[in-house]
């Protein structure tokens, strides 16, 4: 899971022997929402997909690299044998209504999303944080738990 989130976060290691592009942030993140699946159009043309019931944590990062320094996040990861997930500025187009469908897990933890987003207000990088896993027992994601997230995914971006 490692080199799929290195490969998949803005900056991260290209496969192949094509030039890696420079990235502009200004250049938008396009969210697409549909019954079965979430859909996210990278500037740099790379399309990421995973569908909902594949979904198995929803990691929030306030990132430190350059030049998406204090930018939030969002990793939506798949099963760890899937090598499927997402990764979305918080601000990318229609970020609104995947923060919404998202909201409404079971047990999503606002009050970290909440902090992250402080956070990247205040232009300070946070590691992950996880704001929702599939099947977590509640107290897992209290305020109060570790922010850390599960030993399977990298700390980048």
């Amino acid at each position: 899971m490692i080199r799929w989130l290195r490969r998949i976060l803005p900056g991260g290691s290209q496969s192949g022997n094509a030039p890696a592009r420079r990235h502009d942030p200004s250049e938008p993140f396009v969210v697409n929402l549909y019954d079965d699946r979430v859909v996210v159009h990278r500037p740099d043309g790379q399309r990421e997909e995973l569908e909902w019931d594949v979904l198995k944590r929803v990691v929030v990062r306030v990132s430190d690299r350059a030049p998406w320094t204090g930018t939030a996040w969002l990793i939506l990861a798949g099963a760890a044998d899937s090598a499927k997930g997402c990764v979305v500025p918080l601000n990318a187009a229609n970020h609104a209504a995947l923060l919404e469908r998202l909201q409404a897990l079971p047990d999503f933890n606002q009050q970290k999303l909440d902090n992250a987003l402080r956070d990247a207000a205040a232009g300070k990088s946070r590691s992950d944080a996880i704001c929702w896993k599939r099947g977590a027992d509640p107290q897992e994601r209290s305020p109060v738990a570790n922010d850390d997230v599960a030993d399977d995914t990298a700390r980048h971006g």
